[in-house]
C-alpha cells in the first residue's frame, strides 16, 4: 500500500499539478518504486484537480492514496471509488452500497503458487492486508476517481507476524477474522452522502478476541518449536560461547593491556607476542598502571622468572623469599595483583621447558589462595586456566583444575591479610595432589576420611581439636574461644592436619586449637546450617521447639557436627567454669554464631541486623537442647544422633 501524506501550513500551499507536470508524459510507461520495492500507481488526473491542501493551526487533513491487496491473489485492480474503503475496512459488509454488488476481477499472479520471502506464505493464502491506524482521526474528503483503471501488478510485503492470521482465516471459514474488529466507525450524519464520505475511522476500545489470541500464540507460528522447560537454562553452542569469550578477552586486552613498541620505527608489538614466554626482561609493565609502580613490575617479573627457573638466581636467595616478596607486593599494592597474574600467565604461554611450566603452575596455586584478580581480569584469567584443564603433560590438568577452584573462592572471600609462611607455601604447592580438609565441602572431607577411620561419622578434625582444648586446660583459660591463638602456632597446627598428622605435641596454649576449630567451621565451602534454613533460624531464634527442629532436619553429617559442637560448648556453661573463663552463654553464642550461620544478604545493614538473631538462635540451642555427643560421633543409627528438648527428658 502506498501512503502519501501531504501537509502544509496556512501560508504554504502545494499544487499537485506543478509537481507532476514534468513527469506526466511518461507516467503511464514508467513504474516508480519506493524504498520497499513496491510498484506504485500513478495518480489519476482527476486526483490532481482537487487543488491545494491547506492546514489550519487546529487541524491536520491527511490525504491517503492507497491500493488494496486482493483477498485471493495478486495483482489486483481497483475500479471504483470504494476501493479506498476496502483498503481500510477489507470486510465486504462495510463497503458502500454502490460497491457491495461490484466484484473485483481476480488475476492470478505468476508467483501465486510459490513461497513469498521464505515466510511459508503463498500468494493464494494471503488474506486482505489490514492497515494499522494511529489514534488520530482520519477525515476522508469526497473526490472523483482517484486511481486509473489500468491493470497494474504490485508486490505486497508480507510479515511473518501476520502469517498466523491468514492461516487461521483459511483453515476455518466460519471463524471471525482476528483483525476484523480492529477498526470501528462512527457516522456524523444519516444522509447517504454523509454516510459515504463523512465517515470517521478511529481505533476502537480493546476487544476480547479468543481467535486472535490463539492465532498469535508462539506455538502457532511457522517454524516455532515448543519452549524449553523453565528449569532448564538455555545454553549457547560451544563454538559461539568460545567466540564470545574470546571477544571479551580481546576487548579486555585492548582496553587494559599496555602497548609495547620496538625497533627504530617503534612498531607495535602484537598482543600474542607480548603475552608469550620470554627469557628477557620486560621493558614496560603488561597492564596499564601508575608509573610509580613500574619498578615493582620489573622486580616481580624477574622474581617470577627466577622462581620458574627461567633466570639465574643470585647467591644467598631462595624461592621462598622471592615468593613471599611477590605476595607482599600483591597484598599491599592492589594494582600489582593483575600484573602479577598476567606476568605468570605470560611465562606459562609457549614455555619450552616442562620443569618451568610445573613451577609456574605451582606459583599460580600459591597466588590463587593469597589474593584475587580484579573483576576486569577475572574472566580473562579464568578462561586461560580453563584452557589447560586437559593438558596432561607435567600434571598441568590437575594443577589447573585446582587453581580454578581456588580462584572462585578467593574472588568471593577476598585477599588474605598476611603473607603465607614457608610451611603454608609448601603446603599450597602440594595441595592439588594432597587435598586438604580446610575449605572443602563436608561430602568431600568425609570421602577422604573413609580410608582413615570409617567408623567415625564426623570429620576427624572436630573431635581432635575439642580434645586438644580439654588437654591444654582450656576450661580454665580466661577468654577461651574469644582470645585468638598465636598466628604462627595456629598455622603450624593447620599444616600438620592438612598433611594428615593429627598430633598436638608441643601445643600448650588452648587458644590455638580453639582458634583453629572456629577457622575450620568458618572456612567450609558451605556453612553447617545451609542458606535455605537461614531465614527459619532468624524467624524462630527464640522458640526452642522450632530451633531444635531446624537442627534435626539438617543433612546427616551437618546435623552430627552441629550437635557435637554445641554439646562441646555446653561444657563451658557450668557456673564453676565461667568464673575462670569469663565466657557465659551469651559470649559463647556471640563467638560461634558467625561460624554456624552465614547471612546470604550482601547488605551490611541486613548482616548487622540479623547478627543478634543469629546469636539468639545459638543461645537457645545451647540452653534448651539435650545431646549425646558419643552417638553423634560414632553411632551409625541416625535416630540417636538428634537433639532433644531439655524439658522433655
Amino acid at each position: 500500500m502506498a501512503l502519501s501524506l501531504q501537509e502544509t501550513t496556512s501560508a504554504d500551499y502545494f499544487n499537485p499539478t506543478q509537481c507532476s507536470s514534468d513527469s506526466s508524459s511518461d507516467s503511464s510507461s514508467t513504474t516508480k518504486r519506493n524504498s520497499r520495492s513496491l510498484d506504485l500507481i500513478s495518480v489519476h488526473p482527476a486526483a490532481k484537480s482537487i487543488g491545494p491542501i491547506a492546514r489550519s493551526s487546529s487541524a491536520v487533513e491527511i490525504k491517503i492514496l492507497t491500493q488494496n491487496i486482493g483477498n485471493q491473489s495478486m495483482p489486483i485492480q481497483i475500479t471504483d471509488q470504494e476501493a479506498l474503503l476496502s483498503a481500510v475496512l477489507p470486510s465486504s459488509n462495510i463497503s458502500s452500497p454502490a460497491s457491495s454488488t461490484t466484484s473485483t476481477p481476480s488475476n492470478t499472479s505468476p508467483t501465486s503458487g510459490s513461497l513469498l520471502f521464505n515466510f511459508g506464505l503463498s500468494a493464494k493464502s494471503c488474506s486482505s492486508r489490514k492497515q494499522s491506524f494511529c489514534s488520530t482521526i482520519i477525515q476522508k474528503e469526497p473526490s472523483t476517481e482517484l486511481f486509473n483503471n489500468s491493470n497494474r501488478s504490485r508486490r505486497g510485503s508480507h510479515f511473518s507476524a501476520f502469517s498466523s492470521f491468514t492461516r487461521t482465516s483459511k483453515s476455518s471459514a466460519s471463524s471471525t477474522n482476528p483483525l476484523k474488529n480492529l477498526v470501528s466507525r462512527s457516522t456524523g450524519s444519516s444522509s447517504p452522502a454523509a454516510s459515504t464520505w463523512g465517515r470517521r475511522y478511529s481505533v476502537s476500545a480493546p476487544l476480547n478476541n479468543p481467535d486472535a489470541a490463539v492465532a498469535m500464540h508462539p506455538l502457532n507460528q511457522v517454524g516455532c518449536e515448543a519452549p524449553a522447560p523453565a528449569n532448564k537454562k538455555p545454553t549457547l553452542p560451544m563454538g559461539l560461547q568460545q567466540e564470545i569469550n574470546q571477544f571479551a578477552i580481546d576487548g579486555f586486552a585492548k582496553k587494559y593491556f599496555s602497548t609495547h613498541k620496538r625497533g627504530l620505527f617503534r612498531r607495535k608489538v602484537p598482543m600474542t607476542e607480548m603475552l608469550k614466554w620470554t627469557k628477557e626482561s620486560i621493558k614496560q609493565p603488561l597492564i596499564m598502571m601508575n608509573k610509580d609502580l613500574y619498578k615493582d613490575a620489573y622486580k616481580c617479573f624477574k622474581m617470577i622468572q627466577m622462581v620458574m627457573g627461567d633466570r639465574q638466581r643470585p647467591k644467598y636467595t631462595s624461592d621462598i623469599e622471592d615468593i613471599q616478596a611477590i605476595l607482599t607486593c600483591g597484598i599491599t599494592k592492589g594494582q600489582m595483583r593483575d600484573e602479577i597474574y598476567v606476568q605468570t600467565c605470560k611465562q606459562l604461554h609457549d614455555n619450552p621447558s616442562g620443569d618451568s611450566i610445573r613451577k609456574g603452575w605451582e606459583l599460580l596455586c600459591i597466588i590463587s589462595v593469597t589474593f584475587p584478580p580484579s573483576k576486569n581480569l577475572e574472566a580473562y584469567l579464568t578462561n586461560f586456566v580453563r584452557q589447560n584443564h586437559r593438558v596432561q603433560e607435567n600434571q598441568v590438568d590437575i594443577m589447573s583444575q585446582h587453581v580454578s577452584t581456588k580462584l572462585k573462592r578467593i574472588c568471593i572471600r577476598g585477599a588474605k591479610g598476611k603473607v603465607l609462611t614457608s610451611a603454608e607455601i609448601n603446603r599450597a604447592k602440594e595441595a592439588p595432589f594432597k587435598p586438604s580438609v580446610f575449605g572443602e565441602s563436608l561430602g568431600f572431607i568425609m570421602e577422604l576420611q573413609q580410608s582413615i577411620d570409617p567408623t567415625l561419622q564426623i570429620p576427624q578434625i572436630v573431635p581432635f581439636l575439642a580434645n586438644t582444648v580439654r588437654q591444654t586446660n582450656g576450661q580454665q583459660s580466661e577468654g577461651i574461644f574469644r582470645v585468638s591463638g598465636d598466628a604462627d602456632a595456629v598455622t603450624d597446627l593447620r599444616v600438620r592436619i592438612e598433611n594428615g598428622n593429627y598430633d598436638a605435641s608441643g601445643i600448650t596454649d588452648p587458644n590455638v586449637p580453639a582458634s583453629l576449630l572456629k577457622y575450620w567451621l568458618r572456612d567450609l565451602a558451605e556453612p553447617i546450617i545451609s542458606s535455605e534454613d537461614y531465614d527459619d533460624c532468624i524467624r524462630y531464634a527464640e522458640i526452642p521447639e522450632k530451633a531444635i527442629a531446624i537442627i534435626n532436619r539438617l543433612p546427616d553429617t551437618n546435623r552430627r557436627i552441629a550437635l557435637f559442637t554445641i554439646s562441646f560448648l555446653q561444657e563451658f556453661t557450668d557456673p564453676a567454669l565461667i568464673k575462670h573463663t569469663l565466657m557465659n552463654v551469651n559470649n559463647l553464642a556471640m563467638v560461634f554464631a558467625p561460624n554456624f550461620l552465614r547471612c546470604p544478604s550482601e547488605s551490611l545493614t541486613t548482616v548487622f541486623e540479623n547478627s543478634k538473631y543469629e546469636q539468639a538462635f545459638l543461645r537457645t540451642l545451647i540452653n534448651e537442647m539435650k545431646i549425646d555427643p558419643e552417638a553423634c560421633a560414632y553411632s551409625q543409627d541416625s535416630t540417636k544422633a538428634i537433639g532433644l528438648l531439655l524439658n522433655n527428658e
